[in-house]
């Protein structure tokens, strides 16, 4: 199988893993040694102004925009920050470009930066993530769990989280009701 980072893995419904339930994962590393990424729309959690206050970084919750989201099953105690590459911090290591105009860091040193109210347009906070050992991504893609398909940054950025599963789909070039079985149909 290719190397599908970046790129997008689409839950097949019914995936029947609550983690992953009309998930849309944001793959940003795939190779023999695994694959990891996060889920985009998983569910809200508090405001980036709250994960701020909660980290230690301010003692009131400065007014900023943003939210912070459930990225996936592992490490859930770690946050990554997602912006767009437009928005990078010169000074700042370890942010690494996910995608073509998506990067992703999990550096205390831009948690203090939206501190100071220093926040990049469309960031969001992603708790945890998905991870996966070696060939156990492909065997799930083989069992038509995932769908896999191309990497689009306006994908992370510009679709409400409602759609996000849906406008997925479409980029695979299908509908989540091709996946349903029609019991009783000849």
């Amino acid at each position: 199988m290719s190397d599908l980072a970046p790129g997008f893995l689409v839950a097949a419904p019914p995936l029947g893993d609550p983690n992953f339930d009309r998930s849309v994962v944001l793959l940003a590393a795939h190779g023999e040694e695994g694959a990891f990424g996060w889920v985009l729309n998983g569910r809200e959690v508090m405001t980036l102004s709250d994960l701020v206050v909660r980290a230690d970084m301010a003692k009131v919750a400065p007014d900023v925009p943003g939210t912070v989201r459930i990225g996936g099953p592992v490490s859930p105690e770690q946050v990554w920050l997602v912006y767009p590459t437009s928005d990078r911090f010169p000074d700042i290591e370890g942010q690494f470009e996910v995608g073509e105009g998506v990067l992703a860091c999990a550096s205390k040193r831009i948690l203090a930066r939206v501190a100071e109210g220093r926040v990049p347009e469309n960031m969001f906070g992603l708790l945890g993530y998905a991870g996966w050992a070696p060939q156990q991504l492909e065997n799930e893609i083989r069992r038509g769990s995932w769908l896999p398909t191309d990497f689009d940054a306006g994908l992370v950025f510009s679709s409400p989280l409602s759609d996000l599963w849906q406008r997925a789909y479409a980029r695979v070039g299908t509908t989540p009701i091709a996946f349903t079985s029609r019991v009783g149909l000849a």
